[in-house]
């Protein structure tokens, strides 16, 4: 699987300080209103079928698909019954976080597509556009992605546009440090 360049989340040789670091730089080059979106319950939400048809895409083995299909529908012990499962995907497996990448890799590729910059890490992910406009419309066009292609809600709560100062990403904050130029620093 080719992921995106500027996804950070459970990958080899890249890590949160990475996705801050390019946060700070989509920043410092005047990308100063943020779209920030935080995906509802997302391992509790994915859709099957939208998951095994990308992996399909790559992996065209039935034998496999036979196997993560059954992987995915593996019942969920609720008060002590057994109950099916529809959607999502199974807690503590090493396969959750490439599932979760092969799935939001549609994601970045949209985003890349549209020449957006962007920072992603799981489930979580900020793109950095020039106006309080672009903001607007691509914060509506990448929900209306999310809602569409990949079957996937957006936490209303935890989302929206937000400017540098009142910015958190991975747990890190942004301050201005006053100099002739007007640049960002990580805090």
């Amino acid at each position: 699987m080719d992921f995106q360049k500027h996804s950070y989340g459970f990958r080899p040789q890249r890590n949160a300080h990475q996705g801050v670091a390019q946060s700070l730089k989509n920043i410092n080059s005047g990308y100063q209103c943020i779209v920030d979106i935080d995906l509802k319950s997302f391992f509790d939400e994915v859709e099957h079928y939208v998951l095994l048809k990308l992996i399909y895409k790559k992996v065209k083995c039935r034998p496999t698909m036979k196997l993560l299909r059954s992987f995915l529908k593996a019942p969920i012990l609720i008060d002590g019954k057994l109950h099916k499962r529809k959607k999502g995907v199974p807690q503590g497996s090493l396969l959750r976080p490439v599932l979760s990448n092969i799935l939001l890799n549609e994601l970045d590729k949209e985003l890349e597509t549209l020449e957006h910059r962007y920072v992603r890490y799981a489930d979580h992910f900020s793109i950095y556009v020039r106006s309080k406009k672009s903001a607007k419309r691509v914060g509506n066009s990448i929900y209306k992605f999310l809602r569409d292609k990949l079957r996937l809600p957006i936490n209303r709560k935890k989302s929206g546009k937000r400017k540098p100062l009142d910015f958190q990403v991975l747990g890190f904050g942004f301050y201005q440090l006053i100099r002739k130029e007007k640049k960002a620093n990580i805090s």
